[in-house]
């Protein structure tokens, strides 16, 4: 084979960034396939795949986990347009495409009508897109190029690999695309490498019920039984929505973007104390997502959550090749409808979390508050040890940012 490279880069960013409450639109209507609730399952399906290959990882165990598995699914996606034979049955394999439900041209399909109706969103500002990098010394196939434009809206550049120029421009680009948060998406590139394709997604989001800047603390988060760190605390006394879930023994919030986006807090109940976040991560999947979006009720509670700055970087190579994409990393690669002779190099991921109260000082203050004397175990709900996050899509529960928070002190 030759020694021709694809450079797969999938760069996500989400930052979340609540501020004061504003109205939303009405939105139109789905016009897509009815076939779409299945994408959404397979996706979703494949972000807790992904997730617990994360956590197997050694080098990623007792770390905050941070990641955008639809960036994922959808480059994957992306990657079945040019791939044939086995490696092309490997990648639908993969993320969980089952022809019996729909085509591999219904995906495609259904993924644009996805990408169309994120692009109406309003009340959030949400962004999310591809862009193919090709070398100047190599032709793709036309009808490859052809359908990630018409299916993926993906931007097309023609470059030279072998100058710094292209590395600046890249770089540039996602700078750009995730409004200044990731500086440097590509540290350095093969000068062999003939394609690089780049996903990304930006997420800032207005809470519903902001925070308060003034009733922030500092606390204590408990990392186990041994470590403490300080953080910086947020806190509520309002009417919110939770949810405890017995089967996982754990206490959900959820925190919702003008009725547009939510963002769902797990964590472990501490009272009983065989429970763990590692009982909680291995136990959960995407019908519990489902269950607490229609469990959750609107109750007086007390909430504490920490403000929270993570950064992470994952190197998705022997990831995908655990989830039994192996064959796209080796010579035996078949991306026969993109060109002839040419692998994956790397697959790459990183992606960025801000939660803080910015923005919010109009909110009203409660300075007296009347608590409920009877015990509940939803009677507070503080975020002071590990707990889980997901950013959802309220429109069909397609899971946009999912991760784990193990120390908020820790950046990176």
């Amino acid at each position: 084979m030759e020694n021709n490279i694809v450079y797969f880069w999938i760069c996500a960013f989400a930052i979340v960034y609540p501020v004061v409450h504003g109205n939303q639109e009405t939105l139109p209507q789905p016009t897509a396939s009815e076939k779409l609730p299945s994408l959404m399952k397979m996706n979703n399906d494949f972000a807790f795949q992904l997730y617990k290959r994360l956590v197997e990882m050694p080098e990623y165990q007792s770390k905050n986990i941070f990641f955008s598995p639809f960036s994922v699914s959808m480059a994957l996606s992306e990657l079945s347009l040019g791939a044939g034979g086995e490696t092309k049955q490997q990648l639908l394999r993969g993320i969980g495409h089952n022809s019996s439900i729909f085509s591999t041209e219904e995906m495609h399909q259904m993924f644009h009508h996805l990408l169309e109706e994120i692009d109406q969103r309003t009340g959030v500002d949400i962004d999310v897109g591809s862009a193919l990098y090709v070398s100047d010394k190599f032709k793709p196939l036309p009808e490859f190029l052809e359908k990630m434009k018409k299916f993926y809206h993906s931007e097309g550049f023609t470059v030279d690999f072998s100058i710094k120029e292209t590395l600046d421009k890249i770089n540039t680009y996602v700078k750009d695309k995730t409004h200044g948060k990731i500086n440097e998406a590509v540290g350095d590139l093969e000068s062999d490498t003939v394609m690089l394709l780049l996903t990304y997604i930006y997420f800032k989001g207005k809470w519903d019920m902001p925070f308060n800047p003034r009733r922030t603390r500092k606390d204590t988060f408990h990392v186990d039984a041994e470590t403490t760190v300080p953080v910086q605390m947020m806190h509520q006394y309002e009417s919110l929505k939770v949810y405890y879930d017995a089967e996982l023994t754990s206490k959900v919030l959820c925190l919702d973007y003008n009725d547009s986006f939510s963002m769902f807090l797990a964590v472990p109940d501490i009272d009983k104390r065989d429970k763990t976040i590692k009982d909680l991560e291995m136990a959960i999947s995407r019908q519990h997502i489902e269950k607490w979006r229609r469990a959750v009720q609107k109750r007086k509670v007390d909430i504490y959550v920490p403000k929270l700055s993570l950064k992470t970087s994952y190197s998705l190579n022997d990831i995908l090749k655990g989830m039994g994409m192996a064959d796209m990393f080796t010579d035996k690669a078949n991306f026969t409808g993109i060109s002839e002779g040419i692998f994956i190099s790397k697959a790459l991921h990183k992606a960025t979390l801000d939660i803080d109260e910015k923005g919010t000082t109009a909110a009203a203050v409660t300075t007296v508050s009347f608590r409920p004397m009877s015990y509940s175990p939803m009677q507070t709900l503080s975020f002071d040890h590990p707990f889980m996050i997901f950013i959802t899509d309220q429109k069909n529960d397609n899971i946009l940012f999912f991760g784990k928070v193990v120390n908020p002190s820790e950046k990176q």
